[in-house]
């Protein structure tokens, strides 16, 4: 199901000023975005007034603002401009605009760029650096869940979490839910925790490895209603195939759903060299991101594998944020014969359609090739679910 946004639209200050006070004054509900336009311009007023407006804006808006009528030329106002907003909690990480949290209460520092300023690579936080270039940010939880297939589900689970973006920036749409987070990462579990969360949450991060059945199992004790588990960011590459093959198996035996997010279909030597990920705020600061074949890491037609890691660089040298050793690219038809090996059946996230679909039918218009996708497994029967007509 296709979610509706709503948008109020500032054409100039003082109409920003009355949208924003009848929000404030609760006569007004709380939009999806504040579209600013004509001459409504934030590159226009100095920096403190700026920062004092976007933290005005922060409690009364759902999702964030859009502001496409900026134009700055220098590279030093334009980097001024996007740290004086992140600071304010924002981030414009996706092409939507500038968004927070869903209804978050708490305004959280997306500028990364400041600890480079002071202290050169070294300082830069590597997963806030992911986060900026690799993050999840354009499909989350409300996505799935508004679907027929998984609109019973109270449970979201992210193995290989990390910095767990699927279910933290969850947990402010649907707080009631349960989260199950799990990664070897002890880093990224402290990180995460120490985030402000609601305090209505019932949230786990445990430190286990995915490929044992025993923490399936302890998830499973844990959910209450259906639960949906993604493992994000393409991190199941990291399995062999036995490995994969045990995963989608005790997986869907302790879950209802489970989901992986998969490349876009590609034959996996156009997958290899320099990949620049770089951001506009990143070439500003002084600095770019990319992810780097290794010198044994040249992708194998025959067995997907691959070697490459997450670099940062400047003038100064180069610093490596992330090793991606052993990454074997399993695609589309790979999962779907191990899903057909397991009696899975196999969906995908249509997103014209704003449903899942089975991989045997409604493949036209998929964006399969240009987009990552997120494929599901379930050993539930399916019949009248997909269409609606079941209890």
């Amino acid at each position: 199901m296709e979610i509706k946004q709503r948008t109020r639209v500032a054409r100039s200050w003082d109409a920003l000023d009355r949208i924003l006070t009848a929000i404030e004054e609760g006569r007004e509900d709380k939009p999806d975005w504040i579209a600013l336009q004509a001459d409504c311009r934030l590159d226009k007023i100095e920096k403190p007034e700026r920062r004092k407006l976007v933290a005005r804006m922060h409690p009364c808006v759902l999702r964030g603002f859009k502001a496409n009528n900026t134009k700055i030329k220098k590279k030093k106002k334009r980097l001024d401009y996007w740290r004086s907003i992140a600071s304010e909690g924002f981030h414009d990480f996706t092409d939507f605009g500038w968004m927070k949290s869903y209804d978050s209460p708490f305004k959280r520092d997306y500028d990364y760029v400041g600890a480079y300023l002071e202290g050169g690579l070294e300082a830069l936080d590597p997963y806030a650096v992911y986060a900026s270039v690799l993050g999840t940010f354009e499909f989350g939880v409300e996505d799935f869940v508004a679907t027929k297939l998984c609109r019973n589900v109270g449970t979201i689970v992210e193995p290989m979490a990390g910095t767990a973006d699927f279910a933290y920036e969850g947990h402010f749409r649907f707080p009631d839910y349960q989260y199950i987070m799990a990664d070897l990462d002890e880093a990224a579990k402290e990180k995460v925790l120490a985030q402000p969360w609601l305090p209505q949450t019932d949230k786990h991060y445990l430190a286990a490895n995915i490929l044992d059945e025993s923490f399936w199992q302890q998830v499973k004790s844990l959910s209450t209603g259906e639960s949906l588990s993604l493992i994000g960011k393409q991190s199941h590459h990291l399995f062999d195939a036995k490995q994969l093959y045990k995963l989608l198996d005790v997986a869907t035996r302790n879950v209802d759903y489970f989901m992986l997010e998969v490349p876009q279909l590609v034959t996996v030597t156009e997958m290899g060299g320099t990949d620049d990920m770089s951001r506009p705020e990143m070439e500003d600061a002084g600095f770019d991101v990319e992810l780097v074949e290794e010198p044994d890491g040249e992708p194998n037609p025959f067995t997907n594998l691959m070697h490459f890691h997450l670099e940062a660089s400047d003038e100064d040298g180069e610093r490596a944020l992330f090793d991606y050793h052993d990454w074997t690219v399993w695609q589309q038809p790979i999962l779907v014969t191990l899903a057909r090996l397991l009696d899975l059946e196999c969906l995908y996230y249509h997103s014209e359609q704003f449903e899942f679909v089975s991989v045997e039918e409604d493949t036209e218009d998929c964006d399969v090739e240009d987009n990552v996708c997120f494929m599901l497994f379930t050993r539930r029967d399916l019949s009248g679910i997909l269409t609606g007509n079941d209890d």
